[in-house]
């Protein structure tokens, strides 16, 4: 996969998971097909920008939970990526919350490094 294309999958699932756009299958599709670390990424970016003491971002949760709970390859990928110096690069220099409202930015940014 390309890295135009990779962005624009993790950018169909991110938005697909923050609004509801997207079937439980979908995403789990396209989770699959995208790094370990943008998963990961994905995961705890949305999981940041919604807390759960925030009762709007129920569905957001929900949806995430349905995503990383669906499939033992799911759950080791996001695992994986999770351990990724990658992933842990962008966790030292960023915050999550630096890019709320950018998450495309936030996206090319980790597809950027994965690629380099």
């Amino acid at each position: 996969m390309s890295a135009i294309e990779a962005r624009r999958n993790a950018e169909r699932l991110l938005e697909g998971l923050e609004n509801g756009g997207l079937s439980a299958i979908a995403a789990a599709t396209l989770a699959e097909q995208l790094d370990p670390v943008i998963v990961y990424v994905i995961v705890s970016y949305l999981r940041e920008i919604h807390p759960a003491s925030d009762p709007a971002a129920t569905a957001v949760l929900e949806r995430v939970v349905r995503l990383t709970s669906t499939s033992p390859a799911l759950i080791r990928k996001h695992r994986e990526g999770g351990q990724d110096p990658v992933a842990r690069w962008f966790e030292s220099e960023y915050t999550y919350r630096a890019f709320r409202g950018r998450a495309s930015e936030m996206l090319l940014l980790i597809v950027d490094k994965i690629e380099s």
